[in-house]
């Protein structure tokens, strides 16, 4: 099944995320709260056997923006619904719901009856006024960041204890869960979703709950499938919503685990007569401001951020190993709209797919390359964050003439014992563990990068004199994404540890800034590299990336 990612961007300028397969008419799926489109994928294998399956993110989950204004009831939901059929041009589809999604599906349906072809619902039930009063206590918890780290925690709890008890807050035997604990992947996952949400994850979560009821579900006119699924959590509230009795029009399908998606693919043959889906839309809207498109590259997808309007060379911009493109998007605001910017995550970063089995300066630049052809842009201007200098190194010796000018902020320039040191202790494992500790690991080195350099090296030698040097918004960004880039940041840190900067930058045609911001602690390796190259030019940065625009202007006018 080849699946592609798309973001579709809506009339009022907010865009939505997602997930596209098969062939047939259209099938819309939603996902469960507060996930993503991801946890769809096993439906879709199943359902795009005759189905051109689009999967979304709900508004406000994974990559989709929050432009839902009246979230009360799940109404606003259900019209973002309605301008994606409108996107498609699609006068009706099949909806799919898995909980949350299946009540989003239930509202559409409400309102949009004759743009409901089928009404799929999967993980659906009756909820009492006690089930809900179990919801509205600590079943949904404290994400905004905290300086201990210890929303992370929180995260983590609330993941883990899902697969064990529903509510997942609860001890009571009745509420626990026949099944096995979840893989500690499953749980770092969910925590990721969670956390890419934010705090304000319960929204959607909430009024799902609240409309959750035989009463607001037999008001259904449309076909509709019911899947009672004989190893679900939702069992009970599905069983409860049966017993209370349906209208004809609703279909029970029985399954379990193995049969959930056939069992309801079966059930949903009569109505696969529509005309094959249209070509998907364009993904984004030509507009001065930044938004988020996936980008084909052998084997996978990068999502970029990017503003192509404007005149001139564009501007490339190649965040740090364990970052993603959010890192070094503030570098671009006195350019959007004036001439094209471009961040990717890189591979196995942020949203992009890990396309890559070796993590190297050189194999990042080969996808980055790649990147920019599908993009049909044959020269750029390229700021480096720390490991992106060398990145952009490499894709102009790639890829020679593309690459006109390089910015180095943050030159990469380690020998010797410092080398071995940063290998050796710059890294520790945060692959999941059963306790959630890896969180604190994660959150640990993030806030001490900001304390001292290197951040292991907590001594008085080690000290970074800077005043607020805890920037609690930007610890829980870097923290999430080194979440999501797990171990891969060893080798994508050791490749800029290990990159021969004396040996390459000589090599170097393109003009080259090395520079580093006003309180970085490592700027001596801009002297060092400069010493080894004196073409390259030098300066000082000022402190905010919002105002690096005047060394950099300077420095492409005057090559």
């Amino acid at each position: 099944m080849k699946i592609e990612r798309r973001f579709l961007t809506l009339p009022n300028g907010k865009q939505v995320h997602y997930r596209m397969a098969g062939q047939g008419p259209a099938m819309i799926l939603m996902h469960p709260s507060p996930i993503s489109s991801e946890a769809l994928l096993p439906a879709m294998l199943v359902f795009s056997k005759q189905f051109t399956c689009i999967a979304l993110d709900t508004p406000g989950y994974g990559l989709s923006d929050d432009g839902v204004k009246d979230k009360e009831g799940l109404w606003g939901y259900a019209d973002v619904l309605a301008l994606v059929l409108d996107a498609f041009k699609l006068e009706s589809a099949v909806i799919y719901g898995a909980a949350t999604g299946a009540q989003i599906g239930t509202q559409f349906s409400k309102r949009y009856p004759q743009r409901t072809k089928l009404l799929m619902l999967d993980g659906a039930g009756h909820f009492a006024e006690e089930d809900r009063a179990l919801f509205s206590g600590d079943y949904f918890v404290d994400l905004k960041p905290r300086r201990d780290g210890t929303h992370l925690l929180a995260a983590w709890d609330a993941s883990r204890h899902l697969t064990t008890f529903f509510p997942w807050m609860s001890d009571r035997l009745e509420h626990r869960v026949h099944g096995d604990a979840a893989p500690l992947s499953f749980v770092q996952h969910h925590v990721n979703d969670m956390l890419r949400a934010g705090p304000d994850y319960r929204f959607a979560y909430w009024e799902a709950v609240k409309v959750e009821s035989h009463t607001n579900t037999v008001g259904v006119t449309v076909p509709a499938l019911v899947s009672l699924n004989a190893s679900s959590m939702m069992r009970p509230h599905t069983e409860a919503l049966i017993n209370m009795g349906l209208p004809d029009n609703f279909t029970v399908v029985h399954s379990n685990a193995e049969t959930r998606y056939s069992a309801l693919l079966e059930a949903a043959a009569d109505y696969v007569n529509d005309p094959p889906c249209p070509t998907p839309p364009m993904q984004t809207k030509a507009q001065p401001a930044i938004q988020n498109a996936m980008v084909d590259v052998p084997g996978g997808q990068l999502r970029a951020r990017l503003c192509l309007e404007g005149e001139g060379r564009p501007l490339l911009a190649i965040h740090d190993p364990a970052g993603s493109s959010h890192l070094v998007e503030p570098v671009f605001g006195p350019y959007v709209g004036k001439r094209p910017v471009i961040a990717f995550d890189n591979p196995g970063n942020g949203e992009s797919d890990a396309v890559l089995d070796i993590l190297n300066s050189e194999t990042y630049a080969e996808v980055l390359n790649a990147a920019l052809d599908t993009l049909g842009l044959e020269e750029v201007d390229i700021i480096g964050r720390y490991s992106g200098g060398p990145v952009a190194m490499e894709m102009s010796f790639q890829r020679p003439g593309r690459v006109k000018h390089i910015v180095q902020a943050g030159v990469s320039f380690y020998e010797g014992e410092e080398q071995r040191s940063l290998i050796e202790n710059y890294t520790p494992s945060v692959e999941p563990r059963w306790d959630g500790s890896h969180l604190m690991t994660a959150w640990s080195i993030m806030r001490d990068q900001s304390l001292y350099w290197p951040w292991f090296n907590q001594t008085k030698a080690g000290i970074l004199w800077e005043d607020g040097a805890i920037d609690v918004s930007l610890t829980d960004l870097r923290t999430r994404e080194l979440l999501k880039c797990g171990d891969r940041f060893q080798d994508a840190y050791n490749a800029m540890w290990c990159y021969p900067m004396r040996e390459k930058l000589p090599q170097l045609s393109a003009p080259c800034l090395l520079c580093h911001p006003i309180w970085e602690p490592v700027g001596y390796t801009t002297a060092l590299a400069q010493a080894v190259d004196p073409r390259c030019k030098s300066a000082v940065l000022p402190a905010r990336m919002a105002d690096w625009h005047t060394e950099l202007d300077a420095f492409f006018d005057a090559s």
